[in-house]
């Protein structure tokens, strides 16, 4: 009977592990994005030189993002 509590728990945080990760960009400067509408406004979606994710940025000017 425990071990069948303990599959069930176990099971239940692999599967939250996705939603976890889609609720972490606020839409704030240097979060990840898609397209312009997942940022928050007067920022764009942009490429960042060297980085392969996109991230809301103000288009003017540089934008230096800490990102680890």
């Amino acid at each position: 009977m425990k071990q069948n509590r303990l599959r069930w728990l176990l099971a239940a945080c692999v599967l939250s592990f996705p939603l976890i990760g889609s609720c972490s960009s606020s839409g704030d400067e240097c979060d990840v994005c898609e397209t312009s509408d997942d940022c928050k406004e007067d920022l764009v979606c942009a490429n960042f030189a060297g980085e392969t994710t996109k991230r809301c940025a103000t288009g003017l000017g540089n934008t230096v993002c800490r990102v680890r």
